[in-house]
């Protein structure tokens, strides 16, 4: 009977191991109940032998399974509870090899060095076999063993318990030192013939009863986990759906990707086909494959995140935007054997951020118009001064050559005047018309300081008018920006013209509008000032808020487009109150890198 439950037991966890092959517990359990229903069997046959040479034969391999069955238990409590000190593991592995040693040296077995009679005693109303003869001195050794693996796995249990704070470590580890110690009795009593057996089997089976019942239930808990992880995902699913979610799990050993429906259609890949890597970026946009493809190989090479954004082509080419994050997982051996994480379809906020942007271009173009249209009485006067001179030289021209021998000297001098007066008044239409274009923003590598030259150009009539002066002050070493030049034309022109206004209530002798651009570490900043009456406390917070404005006839939109033109660069603009009177309005933008002075945007 005990050795049909032992086999029973042990072939129900060799099954289940075979099944899950890093459940090595499982297999532990196996061998050991193995090993108990062979030490079953072999008691039961020594327990009737008729003659001491067959006893003693019979009984050096019932110990020689004993002696493994100890370390298979000792083993499993290892396994099990994850605890217990290796050396004494390993020194009850060598005591025990030692003693198997021992256990065939010439002589009966390992216990007895000689078998001199056996008795017949009653046991249950059957007469059974019982030794009588000189033990080996050696076979202390058994009791010391027993000793052992006993202080093993207490010590084993109480670190479990200590760890995890479950009392069913000390229970199981509590019951495991009993049944050795209830063993290491039994010896004695045996070897000092009180007793007529070891009953070392019913003790084996106990302690299979024992592990195999924690390790029954641990099968019964993970069923009921399955179940609710089951559960869990299905939840899991319908939240991930309802979110416009795609779950994705990329197992890098197999090069197999696993991934929720929502994400299949949307990289439209049927049902049933099969995912690899190259597959998925098949389905990737081309200009978005290589960088794609670089953020997944750092993050399984560095273990950390991966991040990625791309498009997905789908079957019907459409094109769709993605952003996708995801966790590297490692296996017992510290190798990457699997990426997962989930995606987002972002399709409509990318169509929102362009219209949003769009829309901004659109904005920020009828500012510039609404700009160049305060210049146009000081743009019409400037222009007016070539104009003027191109037909005062043209109608000297004609009357020189009313003379029969003109001075070919002096009419080359007039059209070099025309063409100089002709360049003047091209470079104010095409500063005017480079500020009106509607036209998508394009970053080049920007020298401000040139941008800053065409904008006094442009503005010069006007302050003349206005009767302010204009002052500036650039760093030779400026280094070039990133940037689109009509943008940052843009927001310059608007705080100088906002400067200007600043001014109308001061002294003409004490108008004054000063630009600084200077190198302030990796950026270059520009600061635009004037002597006017300043900026209240109260409002220097809300300067820059849409449709805020102090002046009447203003909109409250040019500062605000000001700073976000500024900040889609990745600077910084804000305005500040100058302790001796006026406002300066700072912004900042990021150099080129490895950017020198003087080698920005050509005019």
């Amino acid at each position: 009977m005990t050795a049909g439950i032992c086999l029973t037991l042990g072939a129900m966890h060799f099954i289940i191991w075979t099944h899950r092959r890093d459940e090595w517990v499982n297999l532990v359990f196996s061998i050991a109940a193995a090993a108990a229903a062979g030490y079953a069997a072999l008691d039961m046959v020594a327990l009737r032998a008729q003659t001491p040479a067959g006893y003693g034969e019979l009984w050096r391999w019932i110990l020689s399974l004993g002696m493994l069955e100890g370390v298979l238990i000792a083993w499993y409590i290892r396994l099990y509870l994850r605890a217990g000190r290796l050396w004494l593991l390993w020194l009850i592995f060598g005591l025990r090899a030692v003693m198997l040693v021992l256990n065939f040296v010439p002589g009966p077995n390992f216990y007895y060095r000689e078998i001199t009679d056996l008795h017949q005693l009653p046991l249950l109303g059957e007469l059974i076999s019982h030794p009588h003869g000189v033990l080996h001195p050696w076979a202390m050794l058994l009791p010391l063993s027993l000793l052992l693996i006993i202080i093993f796995v207490i010590d084993a249990a109480h670190t479990a318990a200590k760890r995890s704070g479950r009392r069913r470590a000390w229970v199981l580890g509590a019951l495991t030192a009993v049944g050795f110690s209830l063993g290491l009795v039994s010896y004695v009593l045996y070897a000092w013939e009180i007793v007529p057996s070891t009953f070392s089997s019913q003790l084996f089976l106990l302690l299979m009863l024992l592990m195999g019942h924690e390790l029954s239930m641990d099968v019964l808990r993970a069923g009921q986990l399955s179940r609710e992880l089951v559960e869990s995902q299905r939840r899991m699913r319908l939240a991930a759906s309802a979110a416009n979610l795609s779950l994705w799990e990329w197992d890098i050993t197999r090069d197999e990707i696993w991934v929720t429906e929502k994400g299949r259609e949307r990289a439209g890949v049927g049902p049933s086909e099969r995912i690899t890597f190259a597959r998925f970026l098949q389905a990737l946009h081309p200009d978005d494959r290589e960088p794609t493809q670089q953020a997944a190989r750092h993050s399984v090479e560095s273990g950390g995140e991966f991040a990625a954004e791309y498009r997905v082509i789908a079957r019907d080419g459409a094109i769709g935007w993605v952003v996708a994050r995801g966790q590297v997982e490692r296996d017992a051996a510290g190798k990457p054997h699997r990426l997962r994480g989930v995606s987002v379809d972002i399709t409509e906020r990318k169509q929102a951020e362009r219209e949003i942007e769009r829309q901004r271009n659109e904005l920020a173009h009828v500012t510039r118009v609404s700009t160049v249209g305060q210049l146009a009485a000081s743009l019409a006067h400037e222009l007016n001064q070539p104009l003027g001179a191109i037909l005062r030289n043209a109608e000297a021209g004609e009357l020189f050559l009313h003379d029969p021998a003109p001075d070919l000297d002096e009419l080359r001098a007039i059209l070099a005047d025309i063409r100089q007066d002709d360049q003047r008044a091209g470079a104010v239409i095409n500063r005017m018309r480079a500020l009106m274009k509607q036209r998508d923003p394009e970053r080049h590598r920007l020298d401000l300081r040139l941008v800053v030259d065409d904008l006094f150009a442009l503005v010069n009539a006007d302050a003349e008018k206005r009767r302010v002066r204009l002052a500036l002050e650039t760093d030779p070493a400026l280094p070039p920006v990133p940037g689109d030049r009509v943008q940052l034309q843009q927001v310059v022109l608007n705080l100088l013209l906002n400067a200007m206004d600043a001014l109308e209530a001061t002294p003409p002798a004490r108008r004054l509008v000063t630009v600084r651009a200077r190198p302030v570490g990796a950026t270059v900043e520009v600061a635009v000032s004037d002597t006017g009456p300043g900026i209240p406390a109260d409002t220097l917070s809300r300067v820059f808020e849409p449709f805020f404005t102090t002046k009447p006839a203003g909109l409250g939109m040019g500062l605000a487009i000001s700073r976000n033109i500024i900040e889609a660069h990745g600077g910084r603009l804000w305005a500040d109150s100058n302790e001796a009177g006026g406002a300066t309005f700072t912004l900042t933008l990021p150099v080129v890198e490895g950017g020198e002075g003087g080698r920005g945007e050509k005019r």
